[in-house]
């Protein structure tokens, strides 16, 4: 055989041998990691971390109604309706547009009085009936109101009570837009996370991997909330020809988002 043929065939018995070596290593590892698998299926491992954001409030929101009762349902929805409107005029007058101002409910009922009886002989025996008889109807109408000027707030409750409105309640503050806390929230949370993550590699014989799933919860809670003192804001001294002031304040929300990410092990 002369030297050529000698030198192709050291060439292929080396590529040949490489191969197999590597081969060899990849299933080797492959076995390892199917043994750490029994042991351990998962592979995983998960952090958590709340973070939080205080914002102040953009809208406010109060409900208003006006509760009319009469005998007939015509007469108690046509002044039902009046003292809305008339109060409707007063709020866009303060210069609330029409889009924040929505009726979310409109309720007639019939009012009944169980006093009422009838009696009577039938059949030689004596009978004493009290079927609910309608004397009336009630009307309750509520209108949502939405603000961003707070400072009508007061303006707008006190001048109701004189334009025929009997109830407000709901009154609400809230964040026209969220999203925008939420998000601070998160990259506060994910910084958590990435901290401890680090961490743990660092003073652990731990590898972390890929993150292979993340999850999230999140809430909206005020932190601080000042009643609204409906008795002064509906009601107050015509001789002083005064707005009453209502202690309302809108305090603050608390934005939470709590984040849950996982890490592959390697």
């Amino acid at each position: 055989m002369d030297q050529n043929k000698q030198k192709q065939l050291a060439i292929v018995l080396t590529f040949f041998l490489i191969i197999l070596s590597i081969s060899v290593l990849s299933w080797g590892y492959y076995n390892y990691r199917q043994a750490q698998n029994i042991i351990n299926p998962e592979r995983v491992i998960s952090f958590s971390a709340e973070g939080k954001v205080v914002a102040k409030p953009d809208i406010a929101k109060i409900v208003i109604s006006v509760i009319t009762q009469g005998e007939k349902a015509e007469t108690v929805q046509t002044e039902n309706n009046e003292k809305m409107e008339e109060a409707i005029t007063f709020i866009k007058e303060q210069g609330i547009d029409e889009d924040y101002i929505k009726t979310v409910r409109y309720s007639l009922n019939p009012q009944y009085d169980y006093n009422w009886c009838h009696e009577g002989v039938a059949e030689a025996v004596y009978y004493r009936s009290c079927p609910p008889k309608i004397i009336g109807y009630q009307l309750d109408q509520g209108v949502e109101v939405k603000m961003r000027d707070f400072e009508k707030i007061n303006i707008i409750i006190g001048g109701l009570s004189d334009k025929g409105i009997n109830k407000i309640s709901n009154v609400s503050f809230e964040i026209d837009d969220p999203e925008a806390y939420r998000n601070e929230a998160r990259i506060q949370a994910l910084n958590k996370i990435e901290e401890r993550a680090f961490l743990l590699s660092q003073k652990t014989s731990i590898r972390l991997g890929r993150i292979v799933a993340i999850s999230e919860g999140q809430s909206i809670y005020p932190i601080y909330r000042e009643a609204l003192d409906m008795e002064k804001a509906m009601t107050g001294s015509s001789e002083e020809n005064i707005v009453p002031s209502a202690p309302i304040e809108s305090g603050t929300e608390e934005v939470s988002i709590i984040l849950s990410v996982t890490y592959e092990l390697r």
